[in-house]
Parts: structure tokens; sequence; C-alpha cells
């Protein structure tokens, strides 16, 4: 390819494009990959490596522009790689990097690499959300740590302007329509959980803040088991557990929770990079009367019938019931990394000596108003919850994960008891 190629945006572009206008907070909305490397490294071999990455993934250099009332991808012929080098004994100002905009007008990519020591560095790989998502780092991160080592990445199958003329092909064959209006059935008459403070925060303007508490490496294996026992998946069983606690604070049954799903059901889109995840309302009923091990299977209906539909995001949907709240389909937020193998945690070796590795920024900050991550690892379970600090209480979002934690130990042998009885039982360090 050696002309710019211009095309039509992707319905997600476009969704983002157009909250982004409209947002009061003009930080940056990116998906970073963050690198750790140690040891003797020849630096001369990162710009060819990064060189190669952008060539081989149309994303990266893919800029957006308007044109008159539509947006447009205009995946450029090359986009050389500026690498910005930063040589501190200090910390890297990754934080500072990371809520600096990206013009993705100019470029979608920004790269810097922090040098501080002659033995150790670290290197982002700030990407704008726009041509990027989670799904996408994990192969950016995998790509660039094969291209270091002297490995083939794995084989590529389509471009992301390859989905986004499909994903229109779908809206203009009725495709999407089916989608959608199973969404506008499941979520007829939604009600989004009522959180205290939320009457006195300014959604506007909020204070973002994380608490953060670890399961023991047991209690992370007694789930899979569990999970593996109810044919369902970790996803389901922590949701559940979400459910559980949000039952606790709001009083109510009928609980929705919005979570990000990586819309990549066909196999062509694999180790595509770009903005294909989508926001979804995962909305489940229970009774209070009935075991937890019901809710899991109601939940697990709920994720198995998002899958199925994940091609078409909550923000395209009209809501009726929403029209006057003062709430957010993202005031509550679920999230879970892969429950990848321990090996996978641990730095790969590069030729000369050195080892990279991957980390996430020490504050992974949401803006969401309550976002649980969880992240499975070879010896523990960390829960990461986003919070704005001007809704809650002082406290308020470690006592909330402490019940998380008391509850997921308590499931091990209580998956049987009345989701009221559990509750009652454990004697919560959250009290609503």
């Amino acid at each position: 390819m050696n002309t710019l190629i211009e095309i039509p945006a992707s319905i997600g572009q476009r969704l983002v494009w157009f909250l982004e206008h409209y947002r009061s907070d003009k930080s940056s909305v990116s998906c970073p990959a963050l690198f750790k490397i140690r040891g003797s490294f020849d630096e001369h071999l990162l710009e060819p490596a990064l060189t190669a990455l952008v060539e081989r993934h149309e994303s990266l250099r893919t800029t957006l522009a308007r044109r008159g009332r539509g947006l447009v991808q205009q995946v450029h012929p090359t986009l050389p790689v500026a690498l910005r080098t930063v040589t501190s004994e200090a910390n890297p100002s990754v934080e500072e990097e990371l809520s600096a905009p990206i013009p993705v007008e100019q470029t979608p990519v920004r790269y810097t690499l922090w040098r501080l020591s002659p033995t150790e560095r670290v290197l982002c790989i700030n990407m704008h959300h726009l041509i990027s998502d989670a799904w996408s780092c994990g192969i950016v991160v995998a790509d660039l740590i094969a291209l270091l080592s002297g490995r083939a990445p794995q084989p590529m199958g389509w471009q992301y302007r390859d989905f986004s003329q499909w994903q229109h092909e779908l809206a203009n064959t009725g495709e999407l329509a089916k989608h959608q209006d199973y969404w506008n059935t499941k979520l007829a008459g939604l009600e989004l959980p009522v959180l205290p403070g939320r009457d006195v925060v300014d959604v506007a303007r909020p204070q973002p803040a994380l608490a953060v508490a670890y399961l023991p490496g047991a209690v992370g294996d007694g789930l899979r088991e569990f999970a593996r026992a109810e044919r369902t998946t970790l996803f389901s069983v922590f949701l559940s557990l979400y459910y559980l606690l949000l039952h606790s604070v709001t009083g109510q049954s009928d609980l929705t929770v919005a979570s990000f799903f990586a819309n990549r059901n066909r196999r062509e889109l694999q180790q595509t990079v770009g903005f294909l995840a989508n926001m979804l309302a995962l909305r489940t009923r229970f009774e209070p009367t009935a075991p937890f091990r019901d809710l899991v299977t109601h939940a697990k209906r709920t994720i198995m019938d998002a899958v199925v539909h994940q091609a078409v995001p909550t923000q395209m949907l009209s809501l009726p019931s929403l029209l006057h709240s003062t709430a957010r389909i993202n005031d509550v937020v679920f999230q879970m990394l892969p429950d990848r193998s321990p090996e996978s945690w641990d730095p790969t070796a590069l030729p000369g000596g050195a080892t990279i590795d991957t980390f996430r920024p020490p504050q992974a900050l949401s803006r969401f108003g309550l976002n649980l991550t969880i992240i499975p690892r070879s010896d523990r379970v960390e829960a990461r919850l986003s919070y704005a600090a001007n809704q809650f209480e002082p406290g308020w979002a470690d006592r909330f994960l402490e019940s998380f934690a008391t509850l997921s130990a308590a499931i091990l042998t209580g998956a049987d008891q009345p989701v009221s009885t559990l509750l009652a039982r454990q004697r919560l360090a959250y009290t609503a």
C-alpha cells in the first residue's frame, strides 16, 4: 500500500468521538502498553522493532478526521516512529504521559522511553483509544516482545479497516438491528443501581481514587474449581460476587453492571489491533432467598447472551426508562483480565541478556463511578476498585473490598446458602 486510504469510521469510533467531543474533561483517553526492560540492552533495536510493529498493524498508522458531519479513518502508507527518550534516575512520569491528550488527527500513538539507569528502562506505547482497546494492547505487547526476541509474531488476519467495512455491511443488511432488538427487550424498564452519595457528586468532575485488595491463592484456586463444577467461567463467579455485594449496598435484586466485551467472534479478528470492544449492560434478576449458586446460573446466562449479541454497544440503544435519570450506564462497571497461566506473567529473556516485562500503571484509575477490575495471578487474585472519592465516605471503598474478599472465601463452603443468609452471616465490614 503506497497511498493514503480513507474509509468511514467504525460505529464504535463514531460513538467515542461524539462522546469525547462533549466531555468536559479533555485528558487523554488512551490504551497504554507499558514495558520494563532490565539488564544490558541495545536501544538501537527498539526503533526497527517499533517500525515493524507499525508496518504490521494499520491502526498504528491510522489518523481520524472529520468529513462534513462524518468521521473517517485515514490509513497512512507509513508513519514514522518518533521515540522520545528521557534520561532520569527518578521514577518515570508515566501518569503525566498517560494523562496528556493524544492528537489522533495527527498521530494515533506516542512512544516514550525512560532511561532510569544503565540497566533499567521503561517503555510506553501510548495508543489513542479510537485505534486500540485492551485486547489490542495484548497483541501489541506480544508482537513487540516477539520482534525484539527475533521471533515471528502470530499470523495476521484482518486489518481494522476490514472489520470496519464488514461492520457497515452488517448494518446495511439489518444484522445489527437484530442484536439491537435483543438489547431493547433485555433492558426494557431498566433501573440502574442506586449507590450512596450519587446525588451529591459532580459527575462531570469526579475525583478518581483506587482501593486494592488481594485474595489468597487458595481462595482463587477454590473459585476456579467452583467455576469448573458449575460449568461456567471465573468471570461469571466474580460478577455474581459483585452482584451479591451490590445487593447488600442497594437492596436491589434487579441489577445492571456495565462491562466491556472484546467483540471478536470471528477468527480473523484475533490478531487485529483496533477499537473493537463494546460496552454492554449486564442485567441480572435474582431472588435474595435463592442460593448463591442460582445467582451464578443467572449471571452465566446473562453473559452467554451478551457474548452472542456483543456487536451492539449499549450507547447505541435508546432506553426510555433512563431518559430522566441522573444515573449513567457506566456508573457501575465490572472487568476481569484473562485468567492467564502462571508462566505468562514471567519476564521474557531478550538476546544479549536483558529481560522485558509488562506492567500496569500504579494508578490505573477509571473515569467510571465504581469500577471493579479482577486480575487473576498465579499466587493470588488482585481486586482493584476505582471509584469517585468525592462520592463516597472515607474508607467506604476499602470496606467494600474487604467485604468482597470475605464473601469470596465464604462461598467456597456456602454456595448453597440463600443470598440473604450468606450476607447476614458474614458480619461484613461494609454496611450500607
